[in-house]
């Protein structure tokens, strides 16, 4: 859980960092994931890559991801001006 967590933040990262943008510019986040029981452990990870004032969330659990993922994130973000 941790290294998909990790993968795909760091995936976003770099489509944010192409459009010029950065995480600081995420206003939503929706994390689909696995198994409810794995929130704290990809929680963790999440905090270390938002701002201090992350942005709004949900995060619906039990979801059925192909390929076998663990975590799938996607956002919202607001392109700087």
């Amino acid at each position: 859980m941790e290294a998909q967590t990790e993968q795909a933040l760091t995936n976003l990262a770099a489509v944010l960092e192409a459009a010029g943008a950065s995480m600081d510019d995420v206003v939503k986040t929706t994390i689909f994931y696995a198994d409810v029981e794995d929130f704290g452990r990809l929680n963790e990870v999440y905090a270390r890559h938002m701002p201090d004032l992350p942005p709004a969330r949900s995060a619906p659990a039990h979801v059925r991801l192909p390929r076998g993922l663990l975590v799938s994130i996607e956002a919202i973000a607001v392109l700087p001006t």
